[in-house]
């Protein structure tokens, strides 16, 4: 079973898979983000995007897309319900809500944010933290740091900074060390030469003379194509699409 998200949406093909006690694999791709739901006796029992699963991953999925594809795949699958099917849909609806309405002013929970003074509940943001980190330090799921941090940004209490979490991953690109070096004129093999491994990628956008823009669609192009595949690259693609549709947003003529 398979078909186009134009024709039949989300909602309508979960809803044929729960109806029809379907056990197996969902594929779905929206652009560029991919997702995959096992299901069982029509209940979905995990799914993610790709190494990045559970519900909070699923929740960041577009579940309203007006385009993409879905393939069902009969196949053999074990496993509990994350919860009852109108429960999860519920919840998939309202949390993918609030990604929406956060992503306005906050284009990915990767980005670091900074509190100018220890005010409370920013005083683990003196210095800056990307809301990722800050979901770790106040122990709350990341849609709740996604909140505190949009409100901050709302009235004013935080700032954005240049900065992103995936700032802080050493990626080793596999031909690094067989591109030609010396006289490189492709940016793309300017910045496979970077990823070598020895430097972390926010030093090397911020002493390696290469775009922020340029290195995220680089970075974008290499984990769909399977050339790079770093732990976490379910959270990383994710929030490169979301910010590339910020910026996307930003720099189009109004």
């Amino acid at each position: 079973m398979e078909g186009d998200l134009s024709t039949i949406p989300i909602a309508d093909v979960m809803e044929l898979l729960h109806g029809g006690r379907r056990t197996g694999r969902l594929e779905l791709k929206v652009g560029d983000l991919p997702l995959t739901l096992h299901f069982v006796g029509g209940e979905v029992v995990d799914g993610g995007i790709w190494d990045w699963t559970g519900l909070e991953a699923i929740s960041t999925f577009p579940l309203y897309a007006h385009e993409g594809r879905f393939e069902f795949i009969n196949e053999p699958h074990s496993g509990t319900p994350l919860m009852g099917f109108k429960t999860f849909m519920g919840e998939w609806a309202r949390l993918n809500d609030e990604w929406s309405r956060f992503h306005r002013l906050l284009d990915s929970p990767s980005r670091v944010v900074e509190s100018p003074r220890p005010i409370e509940p920013f005083t683990v943001l003196v210095g800056g933290k990307s809301v990722r980190a800050a979901a770790k330090a106040w122990g709350v799921p990341l849609i709740v740091a996604a909140e505190r941090a949009w409100r901050g940004l709302h009235e004013g209490d935080l700032v954005p900074l240049r900065k992103y979490a995936w700032f802080a991953l050493r990626i080793r690109h596999p031909s690094a060390r067989r591109t030609q070096a010396g006289a490189l004129t492709r940016l793309e093999d300017r910045i496979t030469v970077a990823l070598d491994g020895t430097r972390n990628i926010g030093e090397i956008v911020q002493t390696g003379g290469l775009e922020l823009s340029a290195v995220r669609r680089y970075l974008i192009g290499a984990l769909l194509s399977g050339e790079i595949q770093p732990p976490g690259r379910g959270w990383l693609l994710r929030d490169l699409l979301w910010e590339l549709e910020a910026e996307t947003r930003t720099t189009s003529p109004a």
